[in-house]
């Protein structure tokens, strides 16, 4: 089996009807519609936060926001916080198995 390639592009205030995969018709994204044609559109999202700064570090520690200690904008994720970035942890040996 192949192994996925998973591009994650997280952007910065911006809602899911801002795009032109989503049915925009004023806003042109085309290397962002081409992505969505030829890979996976989500359709049914839900974030763990309203705000970014806690919602980022959900998705990159695979915790929720209040055990990964970010609530709030304007504070960096903690240094002892495992990434599911990172090549030792444990999501990112599940993704290269």
């Amino acid at each position: 089996m192949n192994r996925p390639n998973i591009l994650w592009i997280c952007t910065d205030q911006q809602r899911w009807d801002t795009l032109g995969c989503y049915g925009n018709e004023f806003v042109r994204t085309p290397v962002i519609d081409k992505l969505a044609a030829d890979g996976m559109l989500f359709n049914y999202c839900i974030s763990q936060s309203p705000v970014c700064t806690p919602s980022r570090a959900s998705f990159l520690t695979g915790r929720y926001p209040r055990t990964c200690r970010r609530r709030q904008n304007g504070a960096d994720i903690p240094a002892d916080e495992v990434l599911i970035t990172k090549d030792d942890s444990r999501h990112t040996l599940e993704l290269k198995d």
